[in-house]
């Protein structure tokens, strides 16, 4: 267990995903676990966008995104209601689509396994670890119980590394600094640049040519869509 929650520890530390990933498949063989996926959820109040770290077939993740799986997946769905960790086995399906979703996972490494809900500082910000295995669901059962605390624990340096690092690599992408940062923050909860002007001590003609700029950065016509993409790419939270 001191093992485990050492490479939980270190997730933090890490910066490329090869290397995450690599550590992730390390706790999960003491987990006695063979599969995982992880999923993290944006909502924006218009769209959900969805982003994932990958320890399955990866034919499994082709089928799911070509047949839009995640706008049914009962364990996304569960995630959002609920912090507790769950037997797969234990979350109902509700729909035709759900039951061809887990038939297909099922057979590919998913028999039986875990659900584990993680969720950030902001309700817009949700992931769900998926722990996946062939063995019978007594395997699966026996694991939660023993390891429950630190399969919460992973799931959560998850969001916090993917959120991080996402936000970190889209400001290199767009060569954006923490003002710009600040401006969408603004421009996100204030609409009149004279607010924002107000808030930030500097005049409504400055702030206006910032904007400019940062339009012109990330490649959108207007402030909406420019706080709309940032939310997208993890550099904001949406609103509260």
């Amino acid at each position: 267990m001191l093992f485990a929650d050492a490479c939980i520890a270190c997730i933090a530390q890490w910066v490329s995903e090869t290397d995450v990933q690599q550590l992730v498949c390390t706790i999960l063989r003491h987990f006695e676990f063979e599969s995982y996926v992880f999923v993290v959820m944006v909502r924006d109040g218009t769209r959900d966008h969805y982003r994932y770290l990958l320890g399955c077939d990866p034919g499994l993740c082709y089928r799911y995104f070509q047949n839009k799986w995640y706008a049914i997946d009962p364990f996304i769905d569960y995630a959002l209601r609920n912090t507790s960790p769950v037997l797969t086995a234990d979350v109902p399906n509700k729909s035709a689509g759900q039951k061809r979703m887990r038939q297909d996972a099922e057979a590919n490494g998913f028999r039986n396994g875990i659900a584990v809900p993680a969720h950030g500082n902001s309700s817009a910000l949700v992931g769900v670890l998926y722990f996946g295995t062939n063995a019978g669901p007594e395997h699966a059962r026996r694991s939660l119980d023993k390891h429950r605390n630190l399969m919460r624990a992973l799931a959560l340096e998850m969001l916090e590394w993917w959120n991080a690092r996402l936000c970190t690599n889209s400001m290199m992408e767009f060569n954006l600094d923490r003002h710009d940062i600040d401006l969408l923050c603004e421009a996100r909860d204030r609409s009149i640049s004279e607010e924002v002007a107000a808030k930030l001590g500097l005049s409504a003609t400055c702030v206006e040519k910032r904007y400019e700029r940062l339009k012109h950065k990330l490649g959108v016509p207007n402030k909406r869509s420019a706080v709309e993409k940032a939310i997208e790419l993890g550099l904001i939270t949406p609103a509260a």
